[in-house]
């Protein structure tokens, strides 16, 4: 099994993908119509050069995977990466579940509280999320990123990807707080803490994937299982912001 974060240093972002074709992420997706998932966040490791994603969920909060923790900015109202500076992202302090386990990847979510609260705009809006444990979703849903167009090693895209997926059940993916998909259209390296979007709600995590036969699964964190934990620390008392 593989987490999805992406090594896409800094410096590569802006010379690499300055020049030269720009490389598709999410494996066979297509370009997001700009600011078409204002809810995105790209999230860079300052210190160690990967990238992954997040979506916003409100004006103080980002959910993203918890393999995604260390020196983190969060970048709001991105479409392309090209050219991104970090004086123009905002400094957050991560709160990883507190059963995250990162030999197994169980509870694979994390919480980002942003140091400036967003200001929303056309370009920069949260997602839903399940209003209830129970919130039931279809089989059609949505995933989006900046990560890579194949499962191997490739560069990260510039432009925001998106494709459909299609919710799947397979023998490794019984446990109540996972959902999967499978095929070869889905998330890519870089992808991982994005969002998997059913209708107009956000319902699971990108976390990881693997190798089952000629297909690829991909699992996602299943947020309705979460929903207690995320409401009681966006609405819990956390002071300060940075580690």
């Amino acid at each position: 099994m593989s987490v999805l974060l992406c090594l896409g240093a800094f410096i590569l972002l802006q010379n690499f993908m300055s020049g030269g074709s720009t490389r598709q992420g999410i494996i066979g997706g297509k370009d997001s119509a700009p600011h078409s998932h204002p809810f995105m966040v790209y999230i860079l490791d300052y210190e160690t050069g990967n990238t992954c994603d997040g979506f916003l969920v409100n004006e103080n909060f980002v959910v993203t995977a918890a393999h995604c923790n260390g020196k983190i900015v969060a970048f709001l109202g991105v479409h392309s990466t090209k050219g991104l500076h970090i004086r123009n992202s905002v400094f957050v302090k991560g709160i990883p579940h507190p059963k995250y386990n990162s030999s197994t990847y169980e509870n694979d979510i994390m919480l980002l509280k942003l140091c400036k609260p967003a200001t929303f705009s056309k370009t920069v809006m949260p997602v839903a999320l399940p209003a209830t444990e129970n919130e039931s979703f279809g089989h059609n849903c949505l995933v989006m990123g900046w990560g890579c167009q194949t499962f191997c090693n490739e560069f990260p895209s510039e432009i925001l990807q998106e494709v459909n997926v299609t919710i799947s059940k397979t023998k490794n993916c019984t446990a109540p707080d996972i959902i999967c998909s499978e095929g070869f259209k889905g998330p890519g390296k870089g992808d991982s803490g994005g969002p998997l979007v059913c209708g107009d709600v956000a319902h699971g995590v990108v976390s990881s994937n693997y190798k089952n036969g000629k297909d690829y699964v991909s699992r996602y964190v299943r947020l309705t299982y979460h929903i207690k934990w995320i409401q009681s620390i966006i609405n819990g008392n956390h002071q300060g912001c940075r580690k």
